[in-house]
C-alpha cells in the first residue's frame, strides 16, 4: 500500500514538473517569437521605398539592402524628425562643400547642422555620393551580396560611432529578407532576357577573309548594355556570363571577390599556367563552350593575335578551338589562317 502510495505521488509531481517544463517552453516560444516578429511600420517603408534603394545600386553599386537597412535605422523608418521635416534619412550633415539647404536639430548638440533636401529620393542619392568618398573606397572590393561585411565595414570607416551599428543592419537584413532587394530582378535579369538583349543568335554565313574586317565583331557592347555584377561591368558572350577585369586585377583577387576558387576560375578561363589578367579582359564566371555562335562560323588569324584571346573572344574553349581544326593543342598559328569556330 505504501508504495503504490509513493509511485502515485511521484507520478504527480511528475506530471506537474512537465506541465511547468511546458508552460516555460512555450513562454520562452513566445517571447522569442515576439522578439523576431515584424514592424508594420518597417515593412510599409520597405515597400514605399524599395525601388529607390534598388535605383541606387544600379547607379552606384551600392548594395540596396544596406541603403535600406541604413535608411531604416536612421530614419525610424521615415518617421524621425530629420525624416519629416528635412527628408533627411540617413542623418548626413552638412559640411563646408553643402551647396543645399540645411535643418537644425539638436543631435550630440544643440543646433546641428543637418542637410535638407527637396524629396527623399535626393537623400537617398546625397546618401550614395557620400558612400563613394575616399573614407569608404574599399566597401567597393566586396561583392553585392556581402552585407555583414558591408555593415562591419560601414562601422570600420568611421560611418557610425554605435558599437551595434554592424550587428543592428544586420538583423534588419536578415528579418526582413533585404538581401533580395540586392538580387531583385529588375536588377539582376534572367540569362535568357540578357541573352536577347546583349547577343541575338542569328544564322551565320562563311566570311571571306578580305571581308572579315566589314562584320561587326565580337566588340564590347556599349557601356549602356552592360550590367553591373559584383561591382564589375559583366555581359554575356556566347550565352556565357563573364566580367570585365578592373585594373591591377588578378585571377587570385578576382576569384577571392567572386566568391571561387581561384583553379576553378582559371578553368573556365583556359589558364591554368602562368597567365595573368589586364585590364578589360574578359573573364568568363561559368565554364565556356565548346563551339561559337552560330554568327561567328569561322575567323582568320591576323598578325598580333593570340590563340588564348580568340577563344575568349568568341567564348569558346581553347582546346575545343585547337580539336575544331584538327591542330594539336598549343600549336602556334599562322598568318592569314582560316579557323573554325564551329
Amino acid at each position: 500500500m505504501y508504495i503504490c502510495k509513493f509511485f502515485c505521488t511521484f507520478a504527480a509531481k511528475l506530471y506537474n514538473m512537465r506541465k511547468l517544463g511546458t508552460i516555460i517552453l512555450l513562454s520562452c516560444l513566445s517571447i522569442a517569437m515576439w522578439a523576431q516578429s515584424k514592424n508594420a511600420a518597417y515593412e510599409a517603408y520597405i515597400a514605399e521605398y524599395r525601388q529607390v534603394a534598388i535605383e541606387q545600386q544600379r547607379k552606384h553599386g551600392i548594395p540596396a539592402s544596406i541603403t535600406m537597412a541604413q535608411a531604416i535605422l536612421e530614419s525610424a523608418a521615415g518617421k524621425s524628425e530629420l525624416a519629416t521635416k528635412a527628408n533627411n534619412h540617413f542623418g548626413i550633415k552638412c559640411t563646408s562643400d553643402w551647396p543645399g539647404k540645411t535643418y537644425k536639430y539638436k543631435d550630440n548638440r544643440s543646433n546641428e547642422c543637418f542637410r535638407k533636401y527637396a524629396d527623399v529620393a535626393d537623400s537617398y542619392e546625397d546618401h550614395s555620393l557620400f558612400l563613394k568618398r575616399k573614407r569608404y573606397e574599399s566597401l567597393f572590393a566586396l561583392s553585392l551580396g556581402d552585407y555583414k561585411n558591408w555593415a562591419y565595414g560601414l562601422k570600420a570607416c568611421g560611418y557610425a560611432t554605435d558599437p551595434k551599428y554592424p550587428e543592428k543592419l544586420i538583423r534588419l537584413i536578415e528579418l526582413y529578407e533585404l538581401n533580395k532587394l540586392t538580387f531583385d530582378k529588375t536588377i539582376v535579369k534572367s540569362d535568357s532576357d540578357l541573352k536577347k538583349k546583349l547577343f541575338i543568335e542569328e544564322e551565320g554565313t562563311e566570311i571571306a577573309f578580305a571581308e572579315q574586317e566589314k562584320v561587326e565583331d565580337y566588340a564590347m557592347p556599349p557601356m549602356e548594355e552592360l550590367r553591373i555584377f559584383h561591382n564589375h561591368r559583366s555581359g554575356y558572350r556566347n550565352g556565357v556570363r563573364y566580367v570585365i577585369a578592373g585594373p591591377n586585377e588578378t585571377f587570385a583577387s578576382l576569384a577571392l571577390f567572386l566568391n571561387m576558387y581561384e583553379r576553378t576560375l582559371r578553368k573556365y578561363n583556359d589558364a591554368l599556367d602562368t597567365r595573368e589578367l589586364k585590364e578589360g579582359d574578359i573573364v568568363y564566371i561559368y565554364p565556356k563552350k565548346n563551339k561559337a555562335n552560330r554568327r561567328y562560323p569561322t575567323y582568320y588569324f591576323k598578325t598580333g593575335d593570340d590563340a588564348w584571346e580568340i577563344a575568349q573572344k568568341y567564348g569558346i574553349k581553347l582546346k575545343s578551338l585547337y580539336k575544331l581544326n584538327g591542330i594539336p593543342y598549343g600549336t602556334p598559328l599562322t598568318t592569314h589562317q582560316r579557323l573554325d569556330l564551329r
